[in-house]
This record gives C-alpha cells, structure tokens and sequence, in this order.
C-alpha cells in the first residue's frame, strides 16, 4: 500500500506549536500508525502470555505428569511464539515507516522554508538551519517509535493488570497502586528534559554552523597558518555541544533510575504478597510461576514508557526548533502582482545613514550605481531582492517590490556579490538545471547555454582548457575553481536567466583588469541589445562606469549626482577618488 502524497503546506497549514506539528504527523500518518500500534500491542501481550502460558503448563502438564498435555502445551507455545515473532516484525515496519516518511516530509518541509521565503531565519547561521532541517527533523519524527513502544507497552501494563487483579485482588492492587505512582514520578522531569534538549539540539547546530564555517574557508585557513586557531574555534562550539549532551543525558538517566527504582519496589511488594498466599494454601504452585513471570516481565514495558518519556522530549524539543524555524518568516504568500515591464524604480529609500536615495531606470538601460559606503550598497541590492523592510521603496514593472509574486525569475534577477556554487558541472551552476545522463542512449540531452552569454560573462575562456567543456565537475562550494573563475559562472548565471529587470553586485572584483574591460563591454552590448531590458551594477569599476550609460554616484555624505562615466570625472573630486582607489 503506498502511502497518500504529501501536499505542499500553506501557511494554515503549518502548526504554530510544537504539540501541534507533532499531533499533526501522527493524523497524516494514521494509516500507518493505528495498525501499526494495533500489532506492536500484540506483540506486548504475547510477551505478557509467555509466563502465564508457563504457569498453566505447570498445573496441567508438569504436576500431573500429563505427556498429551505437555504435547499440546508445547504447540500452543510455538503458536504464541509465531504470533509474538511476526506482530512484532510487521508492527516494527510499520511504525518505522511512518518513522521514515514523516522524518522525509518533514526535511522538505523545513528546507522549504529558507529556499522560498525571503528573510527565514535572518539572525541565525546557515549550519543552525542546516541542523533545524536535518537532525531536528529526523528527532521530531522519533515520535512514531514512542507511539509504537510506549503505546504497545501502556496497553500491555493495563492487561498485564487485569490478570493480575483476577489471579489476586491484593497483588493486583499492589500493581494498580505502584505503577501509576512510578510512572508519575516519570513524567514529572519531562519538560525539563525537553529544555535541555532544545538547548542540545541548539548546541549542535552551532557546532555544525563553525564547521562549515571553517570548510568553507579552509584554503585561507592553510595559507594564513589558522589551523591551530580554527581547531580552537571548533573545540569550543563541540565542547559545548557535549557539554550540554551532558546535562541532557543526566536528566534521562535521573528519569530511568527512578523508573527502574519505583518498579523494583512494586515488584518485591508483588513477590512477597504472591509468596504469602502460596504459604496460605491459596495459590497454586503454576499460579505462582505465572505471578513471578508476570512481575519479572512488568519491568520491560515500565522500562519502555520511562526510555520514551526521554525520547519524547527530545522529540518535543525538536519539533519546538522546527515551528520556531516556520515562524521566523512571514510566508511570501500576499504578493499577487506580475511586474508589467522593466522600469526600475527606488522612491525615498532610507540608507543606514538615514539619506534617501531616488532611482529611475527605463527599460533598455544599463545604469551603474557607485556607493562609496558598503553598507548602502548592501541595503539597495537586499531591498530590490525583496530581502529588507525596505523593500516598499522599490518599483518593478509599476508595482511595489513587496507585492510581486515570490517567483519572478523571470522578470527579476538580483545576483549578490557573494558567489554560491553547488555541486555538478560548469553547465548545471549557470542553468541551475542538474543533467542526467543515460549511458544507454549515444548521446544526452544538455542544456543549452548561449554563446552570447559564454562571451559575455568570461566563461567561454574558461571552458576552453577544460575537456569536458561546459560539463567540467564543479566540487561543494566551486573549491576547485580559483576566484575569478566562480565570479564568471556566477555571471553567466545571471546573465542565462535573462529576466526583465537585472542587477549585479561587483560581479568583477576578481576578476584581471583586462578581462574585466572585456566582460564590461560585452555585457553592455549583451543587455542593451534588447530594449525591453534594464540593467543596474552596483560596483566601482572603472570598465563598468565607462561603459554604463549612466551612473549615480552616492558619496559617504552630501547629495546624489548622477551623469555618465566622463562627467562625473570631470565634475566631482569625490567621484574621481572613489573609482580611482
């Protein structure tokens, strides 16, 4: 039976606690869990019935001597066996199927969520959401298997009972009394496991966050001799990690030694009370093996619900990480507009130093933007992404940035200066198209990648000394590639979406003098050639301020001035230092 596909959440459909997340798993796989539990509970009472079974071959084949009794007695335990054996295999593959698909929606869930909404998790580094949407996600889901085990094992304690309550109302009362009162003692601790654990799960995710902090970097790690320090760096983000794997630990062990503890107790009050009436003629000796198995077996499923309290918190302090991660962005679903057009707009936006810049691009234009304070270069490219508060000072298309639709690639590209490649080939990081080959045609299927914009961004020289071309493996991160080289891909990138309305962030600064003059000129012909297009570069280059068609210049104070490349040279010393540095 296949289970049902999982629909893509909407922001109603998202819990906002983590009680809610956690019962909304166990709805959405009720048809795996309730046949599941059904057989996990089987198993629990077979295992209940092997002792009682025992007693009762006892009385009727062993103390009479009966060998027809003995025989039967013999294939009605391997019938208890067989049915022990297989509810438990087929309830075990339920429950860890539920396990394994909720644990799989989940990941995609939470990766959603900083892949389409555009500010998740702003204050938070990408290993802490790396760990929200991969370990804390597979923690969460661990909730099938307390459902299938704690559950299987609370129903065995309340049949387990009832017996014991018909053999003798005083060992029964004994039972009924204890447990409830160890199992209390159990639960007690558990939000404060569930504290501890989200503080762990939080431990680890920084720990994972320096990790790939110091991968990312490792090449200037080597050649500026950070080993010893990175090594430093990493010791104490794991070191609190298992500082408070620790403490976590220590509660869980607190809560099973007071489980084993209280079932200790109830036991030997079990055994004396079952001894007392064996010595008062009013149990038989099978009864008794039967009473003594029982009370030995009762500390297994007493065993169970105490681990799974544990694991339960845990699970709740997961899915707390995981609804934190789905409310720390609105969902991007009030936009509604389609940019109708390329004309660039930014009316009045506030800039870190509290000026306000104005913009007006028309379509067929490539305007350059040089900001001598990094910081406003930084708050005009996030704003037009859409990425900042600001974003309602930016127009695109005539309508404001925050109420476009969140999937505008095509009318839209905003290409930061911060380089990302991914895992694949040259072809696959500039279509973002991953190609699979299928070795048993002559050829495959590849995705196109203009000459145009080979030429333009500087990547057709690269593909040159490479012989698989295009198809040349890029490693996690482009660490194969030197600088320059990732900066070009990032620019073909940018350049083969083709959208509307496009905007680069010193896609050069890597790039030899030389070839950037040539990249400037051939990308200036490459998106004026198509009158509908407008581009804007935020940078300082001098081969961009010369080619653009016009260019605002936005000094550390005093007014906006804007002219071509030749003007401002002529007219502002402040320009002229600014591009000549």
């Amino acid at each position: 039976m296949s289970a049902p596909a999982p629909t893509r959440p909407t922001s109603a459909d998202v819990p906002s606690t983590a009680n809610g997340l956690l019962l909304r798993a166990i709805g959405r796989r009720r048809h795996l869990v309730a046949p599941g539990l059904v057989l996990m509970t089987m198993w629990q009472l077979c295992e209940a019935l092997v002792p009682i079974a025992i007693g009762v071959i006892v009385d009727v084949a062993i103390i009479p001597l009966d060998r027809w009794a003995l025989l039967w007695s013999v294939l009605g335990l391997i019938a208890l066996f067989t049915v022990l054996s297989l509810s438990y295999r087929f309830g075990a593959r339920m429950s860890n199927r539920a396990l394994q698909e909720e644990a799989h929606d989940l990941r995609v869930e939470a990766t959603r969520v900083p892949l389409t909404r555009r500010r998740a998790m702003d204050e938070a580094s990408s290993g802490d959401v790396l760990s929200v949407c991969s370990a804390d996600a597979d923690v969460a889901a661990l909730v099938f298997r307390q459902i299938a085990l704690g559950g299987s094992a609370l129903i065995g304690i309340v049949g387990i009972s009832v017996y014991l309550l018909w053999t003798d109302l005083l060992v029964g009362l004994i039972v009924l009394i204890g447990v409830p009162l160890s199992l209390l003692l159990v639960a007690l601790p558990s939000r404060v496991i569930s504290r501890h654990s989200t503080a762990q799960q939080a431990a680890i995710g920084m720990a994972s966050s320096r990790a790939t902090d110091i991968m990312t970097g490792l090449r200037v790690l080597k050649a500026g001799g950070g080993e010893r320090w990175a090594t430093e760096q990493y010791r104490d983000a794991s070191r609190q990690a298992a500082d408070a794997g620790i403490v976590t630990a220590e509660r869980s062990g607190r809560v099973q030694g007071i489980g084993s503890l209280g079932m200790a107790v109830v036991l030997a009050l079990v055994l004396l009370a079952a001894g007392y009436r064996v010595l008062e003629g009013e149990m038989e000796i099978g009864t008794l093996v039967s009473v003594v198995g029982v009370a030995v077996f009762f500390e297994e499923p007493v065993r169970l619900i105490t681990a799974m309290v544990s694991i339960f918190a845990r699970s709740h302090g997961a899915a707390q990480r995981l609804v934190d991660l789905q409310a720390s962005a609105p969902v991007d679903d009030s936009g509604s507009e389609v940019p109708a057009g390329s004309h660039l707009q930014v009316r009045g936006m506030e800039l870190p130093d509290g000026r306000e810049l104005d913009l007006d691009m028309q379509a067929g234009k490539l305007v350059a933007l040089v900001a001598e304070q990094p910081a406003a270069a930084d708050a005009v490219t996030l704003a037009i992404a859409g990425h900042s508060d600001r974003a309602d000072a930016v127009s695109v298309g005539g309508h404001r940035r925050s109420q476009l639709v969140p999937a505008i690639a095509d009318h839209l590209v905003v290409a930061p200066h911060r380089v990302d490649l991914f895992v694949g080939t040259i072809r696959s990081n500039i279509a973002m198209r991953h190609v699979s080959t299928n070795h048993g045609e002559a050829g495959h299927h590849q995705v196109p990648v203009s000459d145009e914009v080979l030429a333009a961004s500087g990547v057709a020289e690269i593909v040159e000394h490479f012989p698989d071309g295009l198809d040349h493996p890029v490693q996690e991160g482009g660490r194969n590639l030197s600088g320059g080289q990732r900066q070009r891909i990032a620019l073909a990138r940018a350049l083969h979406a083709d959208p509307d309305v496009l905007v680069l962030h010193d896609p050069t600064s890597a790039v030899d003098a030389v070839t950037e003059w040539e990249i400037a000129q051939a990308v200036h012909r490459l998106r004026t050639s198509r009158p509908e297009q407008t581009t804007l570069i935020v940078t300082s280059s001098p081969p961009f301020l010369a080619t653009a068609d016009r260019v605002v210049h936005l000094p550390r104070s005093g007014e906006t001035r804007s002219g071509t490349h030749l003007e401002l040279r002529e007219t502002s010393a402040t320009y002229r230092t600014a591009v000549d540095r």
